[in-house]
């Protein structure tokens, strides 16, 4: 049914086709014939009264007057006839009975001249006869002017007419006349060609006339939907640039009436700008241009319209136009995400490295740059604890707060998280800088007041310029870091100034770094052991694993010199899992029922391996592992996340200990207590150092050894270096001792037999020995009195 249905519209659709040619081919052809017979009246009727004039003699009258008479009608009612119609406007078919009533009058004409030919040959001689034949070729040859666009009419009249001239032929010279009968004919045939192909002509522009008329209303069709339903409209301006024939929707656009807008010029529709300068530029010289953007003034904010335009044959310029404004928008909201920070709406380290480049780019400009680097003190803590909208909004205070302290063409940038730079243009020497960066420290330290919350926070500030020599932005930002570095290395709210000294002291840290890779594979790294003693039976209870990196160059190198950087490159976990199998593989062969205590960093326990590390290890020396001890700090415990304590449990499940080390210095010491059952508590030395003088750390101490008691865990003291200590800490419930009093760290083959434990712990612990074995003296002789 559908296919019906298109084929049927399709037929229609040819038909409307066909019928609106054979209309435009009538009526040109009416238009044509109507055209010709006006031009061939006057040449007819003189023509006519040239044959009476000069036959008026030859003839009776009446015959001469009776064809003129009947020639004179067939004239005029052809011109009644063409003058009763329209051609424009009247329909097909009374268009077409119209040109047929006027072919049959125009044939009777025809008839009525070749009557008269083969009649007038017959009497004409001389004169009369050259006479004959020009009029008759004329009347002939109006078969081109009259019936150049009907073959039909045309063939009517050029048969009848050429048989009449061929009879008169005839009739003059008899059958002698053949020659000229010939080039009648072939007239004749030349005549009927001319008329056939003026005919094709006539068809063919009729065709592409309408095929023109369709087109052009297609695309007058798709214009008008096209502003009815595109989001763009169209426009035209004349040679001055003024608006023509202004479109509904283009007054829409331009929130004007379209009268208002008619003949106004184009460019006053925009704000001034260089944009609106192309424009004008673009009109006066009359340029094809595309995808102009110009600023459109608005009741609510500026819009932005997209020109697009080309030069039209009569003098016009059209074009088409189109809001382009929420595009524009989202431009610039990217172009902003690109620039600026999209919490503080500071600069961020893309427009801030940026502006460095180019402040640098100028040498004397870049004597005057100077680079502040601040990074907020443990702002990790503010999030954890009050939640990261509260850290936002405290970032943004902060933002403004800075802002407001530095002049307008100085920067203040965000580079992420809690870090901000500051860039300044200044001549002004060390002092002044380190003056203004108190300032910037001290609006930060003023409080926030928040949701009626007070919070107060404080930051470390670095400071670099470029020295007299020139520098590049990536060795100022380089040298401003350092110092950043410097400044939270001494604590919290502080300032350092960069210095030649931070960058030797960078540099001995990568090379540290560097070295540190290749030590364990080098075989440079080494374990130390301290003994820990009871302090009832003077006997060694346990050794502590420390561990020592013997440099070539640098020769010992203590821990804490190299231990932070490896925790901060990740090192710590493979140099770590040495120490593990290194230690146990090392006591495994000593004598003693010991325990071996070995220290695990933040980053050990973290690692998803370490447990069958450990496993593997206890495994392999045949180790008890209810003799081995793992000694975290407060920090292990401060980590987010589950994978701490999981791993810590593990270990538990695997049979070994876990010691609190370093007690009594962190946050929230008596929480880790009781979050984990740790075995031991590390009592740590900063309370043990002055534990004579001060009655404060002598009541710590006798607090914490009283807590590890009621919790079942046992107490060891760290750092004791005299007896007046040593007889203290036993006083205040002390379980263990280590130190330097008792015996310094030193390499495992001191403690691999008793002889060698006796004489490594024989020098500044001769008193714990002389303890010890009066101790042992004393046991003896109570079993002797008891036996």
């Amino acid at each position: 049914m559908a296919e019906h249905a298109t084929q049927s519209h399709a037929k229609k659709e040819e038909s409307a086709t066909a019928d609106d040619v054979a209309r435009l081919l009538l009526s040109r052809r009416l238009e044509d014939f109507i055209t010709g017979t006006r031009l061939a009246f006057v040449p007819t009727l003189g023509s006519a009264a040239a044959l009476i004039y000069m036959f008026y003699d030859l003839v009776p009258v009446m015959i001469l007057g009776a064809w003129a008479a009947l020639q004179l009608f067939w004239l005029v009612l052809t011109g009644m006839l063409a003058g009763r119609i329209d051609p424009a406007t009247a329909p097909l078919g009374q268009l077409d009975r119209q040109w047929h009533r006027l072919m049959l009058a125009k044939g009777a004409g025809a008839l009525t001249w070749a009557f008269v030919f083969p009649y007038l040959a017959t009497v004409a001689t001389g004169l009369a006869a050259a006479v004959l034949a020009v009029i008759s070729m004329a009347i002939l040859s109006a078969a081109v002017l009259v019936h150049r666009t009907s073959p039909s009419s045309a063939g009517v009249h050029i048969v009848a007419l050429s048989l009449a001239m061929s009879a008169a032929t005839v009739i003059q010279a008899g059958w002698a006349g053949w020659p000229a009968l010939i080039l009648l004919a072939i007239y004749a045939l030349a005549l009927a060609g001319s008329v056939r192909a003026q005919d094709r002509q006539a068809l063919a522009g009729a065709e592409a006339e309408i095929a023109r008329r369709e087109s052009a209303g297609t695309v007058r069709m798709l214009l008008h939907d096209y502003e009815e339903q595109s989001s763009d409209w169209l426009w035209t301006v004349n040679r001055e640039g003024r608006l023509r024939d202004v479109s509904a929707r283009f007054a829409m656009a331009a929130d004007r009436p379209a009268q208002s807008l008619e003949d106004m010029p184009l460019i006053d529709l925009f704000l001034p700008g260089e944009d609106r300068d192309r424009l004008a530029s673009h009109l006066r010289d009359r340029n094809r241009f595309r995808d102009l953007v110009v600023k459109v003034p608005a009741e609510d904010a500026i819009r932005y319209w997209k020109l697009s335009a080309r030069p039209r044959s009569d003098g016009r310029m059209s074009g088409v136009a189109r809001d382009v404004t929420g595009d524009r928008v989202t431009e610039d909201r990217v172009a902003f995400m690109a620039h600026y920070d999209n919490l503080t709406g500071l600069a961020n380290r893309y427009l801030f490295n940026d502006r460095l480049r180019a402040a640098l780019a100028q040498e004397e400009q870049a004597r005057s740059v100077v680079l502040f680097y601040l990074d907020l003190d443990d702002f990790k803590a503010v999030n954890d604890t009050r939640g990261h909208l509260l850290g936002d909004r405290l970032l943004r205070e902060v933002g403004t707060r800075l802002e407001q302290e530095v002049r307008g063409h100085d920067l203040v940038a965000r580079l992420g998280g809690d870090e901000f730079a500051i860039l300044l243009e200044t001549r002004a020497g060390a002092g002044m800088l380190i003056e203004r960066a108190h300032r910037f420290l001290a609006v930060i330290r003023e409080p926030f007041e928040l949701d009626g919350q007070t919070y107060r926070i404080s930051g470390s500030i670095g400071i670099a310029r470029c020295p007299e020599e020139r520098c590049d932005a990536e060795e100022l930002m380089r040298c401003a870091d350092l110092a950043l570095f410097a400044a939270k290395d001494k604590g919290r709210d502080t300032i350092a100034l960069y210095d030649q000294a931070m960058d030797r002291k960078a540099r001995d840290r990568r090379e540290i770094e560097t070295d540190l890779r290749e030590a364990v594979a080098r075989d440079q790294l080494n374990i130390h052991y301290q003994p820990v003693i009871d302090l009832d039976s003077g006997e060694v209870g346990g050794y502590e694993a420390l561990l020592r990196w013997y440099h070539p160059q640098r020769g010992v190198v203590r821990p804490d010199e190299f231990l932070g950087v490896a925790e901060e490159t990740g090192l710590i976990v493979p140099i770590g899992e040495w120490v593990i199998g290194q230690a146990l593989r090392e006591t495994a062969t000593w004598d003693g029922d010991f325990r071996i205590a070995i220290n695990l960093s933040p980053t050990q326990v973290r690692s998803p391996h370490l447990v069958d590390v450990v496993a593997r290890a206890i495994h392999a020396h045949g180790f008890d592992p209810g003799r081995v001890e793992f000694e975290i700090t407060e920090h292990v415990l401060m980590q987010k996340g589950s994978v701490c304590g999981a791993n810590l449990e593990k270990l538990r499940e695997l049979g070994t200990k876990i010691a609190l080390d370093d007690f009594g210095i962190g946050y929230s010491s008596l929480s880790y207590l009781r979050r984990f059952p740790f075995d031991r508590i590390k009592i740590d030395k900063d309370f043990v150092e002055d534990i004579e003088q001060s009655a404060d750390n002598q009541a710590i101490v006798s607090s914490i050894t009283r807590l590890a008691d009621a919790l079942g865990m046992a107490a060891t003291a760290e750092g004791v270096e005299t007896r007046a200590q040593l007889d203290l800490l036993r006083k205040l419930g002390c379980q263990e001792a280590q130190g330097y009093l008792i015996c310094e760290p030193v390499p495992g083959e001191n403690f691999a037999t008793p002889d060698a434990v006796e004489a490594a712990m024989h020098g500044e612990a001769s008193g714990i020995l002389d303890y010890r074995k009066a101790r042992e003296a004393v046991l003896r002789r109570r079993g002797r009195e008891a036996g």
